[in-house]
């Protein structure tokens, strides 16, 4: 005890005749954290219930942090900054309309804020320019397609449509509705010269080669004319995205050239499509230059199925492998009481357990001959004798279920 305790349990120089207290610092009380296994999905299985100490913490594994020996000096900022690239413009440079010259002459900002400001200032939507660049950058077709850094302006027109779904910049056309080849219409810049359409699918490569799917290949197309006046080097083909590859990108990409070109033709059937379009414009990129692009995106569909199958080909089916959730380990006898199922259910494989309920959800509304029942259990007694509690508790649970679901007399 410290002198000033001593002297404040004293009084006029006697000692206090009851037993001392020393005053403590106030000490919040302490609840037992129980770890990230409290936030489980089913964790002990009761709703809005908090649960405390006994339950041991998952296994976490180390993750491999790789650094680089010469650069494990420099700040944070620095490192995670983004690297800049050198950009490179591979097309034509974009020509301003002569009537937007003029508009733009007519009106100088301030005479603009002066309408503005009036509500007098009129915009022509469809004389404002749309930046499809942008777009296209922002869903990675210039460096899928030609190369990291890669880019070209879209200077000539170019009008696709799939009979009354038109391709403009990512919008969804389903497969059921590409079956036949679309219709082009290419602006005429000038005559004499040659144009080069190709269709390909760059998420459509199921094999290991490398390169994109070829969907639809036309070269030397006269300007002013028509794609049946040019030389399909490869056949219109569908795009066939299997079911669990997610969304394709199909981009349309037309090239400008002075003369006729000559291009090798590998095949029609799917594995002679897959060819790299980077290596395609790498080998003519003195004679072909881009003018324009479009795209759209698709995903699976029953006819993507019915075509592979009129081609004599069978339907691959792709499932993402997710990265399996931490478990606390597993104990023969628990230290606290769990449900017997629930608790097995989570080290059970995650396909099975799916697979159980769905066979249950198809028998209560599925089948035409199954009748819902309006009570609960009316066999209680003798289910509660005969079953287990966690079998009896889960016909409850499913009939209970049922129950709210009926409808109304």
């Amino acid at each position: 005890m410290s002198a000033k305790d001593y002297i404040r349990l004293t009084v006029k120089k006697y000692r206090n005749k009851v037993l001392p207290k020393i005053d403590r610092p106030w000490r919040p009380r302490v609840i037992a954290w129980a770890g990230p296994a409290a936030f489980y999905p089913n964790r002990f299985y009761e709703k809005d219930s908090w649960y405390k100490a006994r339950i041991d913490k998952p296994e976490r594994y180390p993750k491999l942090h790789v650094i680089e020996p010469t650069d494990f000096y420099r700040p944070l900022a620095e490192v995670l900054a983004k690297e800049e690239i050198e950009r490179i413009d591979i097309g034509f440079k974009p020509v301003e309309s002569e009537d937007a010259k003029k508009e733009q002459k007519k009106l100088d900002m301030a005479d603009m804020e002066h309408l503005s400001r009036n509500l007098k200032l009129m915009v022509d939507f469809d004389k404002i320019p749309f930046e499809q660049r942008l777009v296209f950058e922002h869903y990675g077709l210039f460096d899928d397609l030609f190369g990291r850094g890669v880019y070209f302006e879209s200077v000539q027109g170019l009008d696709i449509a799939f009979g009354d779904h038109p391709v403009c910049s990512g919008n969804m056309i389903t497969p059921a509705n590409l079956n036949d080849p679309p219709q082009v219409s290419i602006e005429s810049i000038r005559k004499g010269e040659f144009n080069t359409l190709v269709m390909v699918n760059l998420d459509g490569n199921a094999t290991e080669a490398k390169g994109e799917m070829f969907q639809w290949m036309i070269t030397n197309i006269p300007d002013g004319e028509g794609v049946e006046k040019g030389d399909e080097l490869i056949p219109y083909l569908k795009p066939l995205p299997f079911c669990g590859t997610g969304f394709h990108r199909i981009a349309f990409v037309m090239f400008r050239h002075t003369e006729k070109i000559n291009l090798p033709s590998k095949g029609s059937d799917i594995p002679s499509r897959i060819q790299s379009f980077s290596t395609l414009y790498k080998d003519n990129e003195q004679v072909l230059t881009p003018s324009a692009m479009r795209f759209f995106q698709c995903e699976y569909d029953n006819s993507v199925k019915e075509k592979l199958h009129e081609m004599g080909l069978k339907s691959p089916i792709f499932k993402y492998e997710y990265r399996e959730a931490l478990k606390p380990m597993q104990y023969e006898f628990p230290m606290e009481p769990h449900p017997f199922d629930l608790y097995f259910d989570m080290y059970r494989p995650s396909d099975e357990v799916e697979q159980e309920r769905l066979e249950e959800r198809l028998q209560e509304v599925g089948l035409k001959d199954f009748k819902r029942k309006p009570y609960l259990d009316a066999n209680y007694m003798e289910n509660r004798v005969n079953m287990t509690f966690w079998e009896h508790r889960r016909l409850l649970q499913r009939q209970g279920r049922l129950a709210r679901n009926l409808p109304h007399s």
